[in-house]
This record gives C-alpha cells, structure tokens and sequence, in this order.
C-alpha cells in the first residue's frame, strides 16, 4: 500500500499563527491528506478544524519537557497518540550523545506510560557514528519508532534510502524535506533540490511506511506554490 501524504505544520508556523483555518484549507486543497501537529494546540478546535477538511492526524511532535499526561489526553481528542520527539541539542561527543540518549529513552518511558506511542525525530548529528562507531540512532531502544528526516540525513552524509532500508520495521512517520546543496541551509520543495525523491513513494510502500510528511523548514516561495509543487513531485 502507498503511503499516505501529510504536512509537518511547522512548515506553515507563520500563517497558521494569522490564518489557521485558511491555511489548512489551502493544504487541504493540495490534495495533503493529514497534517503533524507540534507545539501548543487547542485539541478540540484543532479536531473541529481539520475534521471540516477531512485531514487526519498524522502525529505530533512533542519536546523533551513535555507534560506526556497532558499530551495524552489531548491525543484522546485529536484521535492519534502517536508523538516523536522533535528536537534535541546537536551531539558531537561520546557523552553527549549518551546523556541524550538517556534523557530520550526517560521521556520515551514515561510517554508509554501514558499511552503515548513515543517516536524520535532526527536531525542532521544523531545520524553518523561517532568515533566509537555508533550514531544516536542506533542506541536507542528498539521500541522507540523513528521518525527518519531523509533531508537532514542526506545532509548528514548518509544515504537515506540506506538509512531507511537499515530502520525497518521503525519508520511509521517519515519526513521528506529537500535542501539545494549539502552544506547549505537553502529549503526547497520537495524535488527541487540535490536529496534526490526518485522512487522514494515506491520504496516506502515496500518499507510499510504509513505516512511520507514534507517539511520545509523556510519557505522559499508562495505556500500553495511550494506546497503544491512538494505534491506534484511526490505524486510523480
């Protein structure tokens, strides 16, 4: 089965906070099928939003001092417990990727505990091994899902179909993001720019990947131009 195409709402951050309801309309219009949610969030008028739109809810993105019990009865609202991490500091050394490490599999316990079904969202220093020969990734507990951003992993220096291929079994939610050259923190659509999303539909329906979700951390255009030309490309 073909994944699911989803926005991470960070995307539209700005013209969510002067427009909610017509940007989700706008992402609706797209032909987007769901949204992840981060942040604050009025739940029920969030649920009442999108359920007018017919936008599911993919996921939420959540931080590392949330309040899991309140994060988990504004699941029950919105009708998804599924929540990644979203952010942590950047790790370089040995210590700091153990001390996150730990602090992530701390929140990922208390997370089930509430009902959560607790995911990790990467950026671009949890994906290489570190001198030791282990990255973040790969320390963390097999029962964490992972959300793979194959942008910042292709930034990273990795391939993100390898990295997909090696997290199997793990990526229920994967973030599709595209950046003109590596080394650069010029956000593009989906497509447009060096990551390469040939085949990548394909290969995530062979992975069991639910939901590919686009993200553009900086919008470098119109949103319904950049929105639509990610979907074009994904669709494609």
């Amino acid at each position: 089965m073909k994944p699911r195409i989803g926005l991470q709402l960070y995307t539209v951050r700005d013209e969510l906070e002067r427009d909610r309801d017509g940007t989700l309309r706008t992402i609706a219009s797209l032909g987007y099928e769901g949204v992840e949610l981060f942040g604050a969030v009025d739940a029920s008028a969030m649920r009442a939003a999108l359920d007018e739109l017919g936008l599911a809810v993919a996921g939420r993105h959540i931080s590392l001092d949330a309040d899991v019990e309140a994060v988990a009865e504004d699941a029950r609202i919105l009708g998804c417990n599924r929540v990644a991490l979203g952010w942590i500091d950047e790790v370089s050394t040995l210590e700091e990727r153990d001390d996150a490490v730990e602090r992530i599999t701390a929140l990922a316990g208390r997370a089930r505990a509430a009902g959560l079904d607790f995911g990790f969202h990467n950026h671009w220093s949890e994906v290489p091994a570190l001198e030791d020969g282990a990255s973040l990734l790969a320390l963390l507990p097999g029962w964490i899902w992972l959300e793979i951003d194959l942008g910042w992993a292709w930034w990273a220096g990795t391939s993100p179909l390898e990295l997909l291929a090696w997290a199997r079994g793990r990526t229920p939610l994967v973030h599709v993001k595209d950046l003109r050259a590596r080394g650069t923190r010029e956000f593009v659509p989906v497509g447009d720019g060096a990551v390469g999303y040939q085949g990548i539909v394909e290969k995530a329906a062979d992975l069991g990947i639910e939901w590919l979700l686009v993200e553009q951390d900086e919008l470098d255009r119109e949103l319904a131009d950049a929105l639509g030309r990610s979907m074009e490309a994904l669709r494609a």
